[in-house]
């Protein structure tokens, strides 16, 4: 077992290139693993410049930009857990929990400093909990962020009695939260390059973003090797509800009002992004510069289909059928699965 232990190490060690690589290399490799999404979002772009010409006016981008930083912050927190083979279905009844006690505080006259802080360890508490499910209590996480997600859409009900909970605020930290912007750019695109360029250097060049990659490809192999394998998955599932609470935030800084069902969505459009993304729903495998790729293709789609006057119920079946197309062209293995498949009928 030492050996397969050993082994699982050094393959992680190769998945997640070393900080002395060329930067050429690293581009390189970046190519290579997700060329099917940047395939598709070449695409995308060319589609969009025949098509809607008008998509590519700095005033739309800017919009699309701040309408997908929301999902891609949430999705940032998403790769953690599951490239540790993980899946969180809870962000989006922690982002309305959040959402709804920060309209709370924030109409009840608390400091917005403390109200920010309260509100984000709410999120990291709620991840938490989903943690020492998966983990001291052995349940799966589907079903665990499964119960948590049902428990806390509750808890958001429950706190509004199922009415939005508007506010007033002068704050300039609540601005830059929701509308504001430094340097012509907005604060939420800011929020979800910050929590990206964060994210891809802890999994790149930190010892915990090797812990990630190593439970994902193999958790015993990872716990044999001296990994505290319980520690990480803790921490991954608080990073995911931490993400999730930030996305609250933004979402009730934009509106000024908090919503018990604001996050209804925001599960299925982040996991899509990190899949689409190329991170392997088994985990081990993928990149946040994959997830980043993966929100804007959503995005760019979403605005085209916009543009182009497309009914929202046709746009969730484009979304769907997006994502089977990439599941598919990223699955390795893929012929050789249909032609086993195909040969037991």
């Amino acid at each position: 077992m030492k050996s397969e232990a050993n082994h699982q190490v050094n393959h992680e060690s190769a998945v997640v290139p070393k900080s002395h690589a060329g930067s050429g290399k690293m581009v390189f490799q970046v190519m290579q693993n997700y060329q099917v999404t940047l395939l598709l979002f070449i695409v995308m772009f060319i589609l969009t410049a025949i098509l809607a010409p008008e998509f590519y006016n700095l005033q739309n981008m800017i919009n699309v930009a701040r309408q997908a930083s929301i999902t891609g912050v949430v999705a940032v927190g998403m790769t953690f857990v599951i490239l540790t083979g993980g899946i969180d279905l809870s962000v989006g009844a922690i982002l309305a929990v959040v959402g709804v006690t920060f309209a709370t505080m924030i109409k009840q006259g608390i400091p917005v400093t403390g109200a920010i802080l309260i509100a984000l360890i709410i999120g990291v508490c709620g991840g938490l909990i989903n943690g020492i499910g998966a983990t001291f209590l052995g349940i799966q996480p589907f079903i665990m962020t499964l119960a948590t997600m049902a428990a806390g859409n509750g808890v958001a009900l429950l706190l509004t009695k199922g009415t939005p909970i508007d506010f007033k605020a002068n704050s300039a930290m609540i601005e830059l939260l929701g509308n504001g912007k430094i340097a012509g750019i907005p604060g939420p695109v800011l929020l979800f390059i910050l929590s990206a360029v964060l994210a891809g250097i802890v999994l790149r060049y930190l010892p915990f973003g090797r812990f990630v990659y190593g439970i994902g490809g193999s958790l015993e192999a990872a716990r044999l090797s001296g990994v505290r394998t319980t520690r990480i998955l803790l921490a991954v599932y608080a990073v995911s509800g931490l993400s999730a609470a930030l996305a609250g935030l933004m979402t009730t800084a934009r509106l000024y009002v908090g919503h018990p069902t604001a996050g209804s969505f925001i599960m299925l459009d982040s996991i899509a992004a990190v899949v689409i993304g190329g991170t392997s729903l088994m985990g081990g495998r993928g990149s946040v510069a994959g997830t980043v790729a993966g929100v804007l293709l959503l995005a760019m789609v979403a605005n085209l289909l916009n543009l182009l006057g497309v009914s929202p119920f046709n746009q969730q079946i484009a979304k769907g059928v997006i994502i089977v197309v990439a599941v598919l062209f990223t699955t390795q293995g893929l012929k050789q699965r249909i032609k086993q498949q195909w040969s037991g009928l």
